[in-house]
C-alpha cells in the first residue's frame, strides 16, 4: 500500500519520517535548550531590532519551554502526516505546520543545519502550497515537477562545487573524508587505503553522477530508473558510513517526484507514437 500510494503521498510520508526523527532527536536533548547551552535560543542575536522592541516576547520565544513546545508540535505534525498522509487536508495542513516550525526552528537555533533540513523545508513548502489547488491532479503535477526540479538542481549544484575542487578532481576527496572522526568509518577507510583506485572511483563517480543527473530525463526508462536507484544507494551509503542519516529521508522523499516525471514523459511519448501511427495509416483525402 505504501509503495502503491500516489507520489505526493509517498513523498509526504518519507519526508515526515525525516522530520519526526529530527524532532525526536532534538527533544532527546532538552538540557541543551537552557540558556548558555549549545541549542539555547538565539533570537536576540539573530533579530536584534526585534529583541530590542519586544524584549519579553524574545525571552519567551528563546526559552527552553518554547523550544520543547516547538519540537513537540513538529513531532506531532510529522506523525500525523506520516499516518494520515493519504488525506489531502491532513497532508496540506501538516505540511504548512512543518514549514512554519521548520522556519521557527532555524530562528531559535541557527546552528547545526544542513542540506537535508533545507530540502525538507522545500518539500514542506511545496506540498503546503500546492495543496491549496482545487484540482487535485494539477496539484500533484505541479508539486512533483517542482520537487523533481529542486532535486535535480541540488544534485547538479553539489556536483559542480566538487568539479571545481582540486581535492575532488585529484580523486582523494572520498578517502580524506572517510578517515575523519565525524564522518568517517575505520573499516571502509582501511579498504580504500588498501585499494586506492576504489577511493578514486567513488570520488569521480560521485561527481559524474551528480553533474550528469539531468540525463535521467532523456535516458530510456530502465536506465533512468537504474540511475535513480544508484542515487538511492548512494544516500544509503552516506547514511551508513558517514552518519548523515537524514539525507537518506530528505532526498528519498523527492525520488517519487522523479519517478512521476519519468512516467509522465513515457506516457506522452507513447501517446505521440500512437497519434503518429494513426495519422500515417489514415487514408489520404480525395
Amino acid at each position: 500500500m505504501f509503495l502503491s500510494a500516489p507520489p505526493e503521498v509517498t513523498a509526504r510520508r518519507v519526508a515526515s519520517l525525516g522530520t519526526l526523527v529530527s524532532a525526536l532527536e532534538m527533544l532527546s536533548q532538552t538540557r541543551k535548550f537552557e540558556d548558555g547551552e549549545l541549542l539555547s535560543g538565539q533570537l536576540a542575536n539573530m533579530r536584534p531590532k526585534f529583541a530590542k522592541r519586544f524584549p519579553r516576547l524574545t525571552r519567551a520565544l528563546s526559552s527552553k519551554k518554547a523550544a520543547v513546545a516547538l519540537y513537540g508540535v513538529q513531532a506531532g505534525a510529522s506523525a500525523a502526516t506520516l499516518i494520515w498522509g493519504h488525506k489531502r487536508a491532513v497532508r496540506t495542513t501538516g505540511s504548512a505546520v512543518l514549514a512554519v516550525t521548520g522556519a521557527a526552528g532555524r530562528l531559535h537555533t541557527p546552528f547545526g543545519g544542513d542540506g537535508a533540513d533545507q530540502l525538507q523545508q522545500v518539500v514542506n513548502v511545496v506540498l503546503a502550497s500546492t495543496g491549496t489547488f482545487k484540482d487535485g491532479e494539477k496539484a500533484r503535477d505541479v508539486a512533483m515537477r517542482a520537487l523533481a526540479l529542486e532535486t535535480t538542481i541540488s544534485y547538479v549544484a553539489s556536483g559542480v562545487v566538487k568539479l571545481v575542487s582540486p581535492v575532488w578532481l585529484s580523486g582523494e576527496a572520498f578517502s580524506g573524508v572517510i578517515r575523519t572522526h565525524n564522518y568517517g568509518d575505520p573499516r571502509l577507510f582501511q579498504l580504500v587505503h588498501k585499494y586506492p583506485l576504489l577511493g578514486k572511483f567513488i570520488t569521480w563517480g560521485t561527481v559524474a553522477a551528480e553533474v550528469g543527473f539531468p540525463l535521467v530525463f532523456v535516458l530510456p526508462k530502465p536506465a533512468a530508473r537504474a540511475w535513480l536507484g544508484s542515487m538511492s544507494l548512494f544516500h544509503l551509503g552516506i547514511g551508513q558510513f558517514m552518519g548523515l542519516n537524514r539525507f537518506v529521508l530528505a532526498f528519498g522523499a523527492t525520488h517519487p517526484a522523479i519517478l512521476y516525471v519519468l512516467d509522465q514523459s513515457e506516457g506522452r511519448a507513447a501517446l505521440t507514437g500512437r497519434t503518429a501511427a494513426a495519422v500515417t495509416s489514415a487514408p489520404a483525402a480525395a
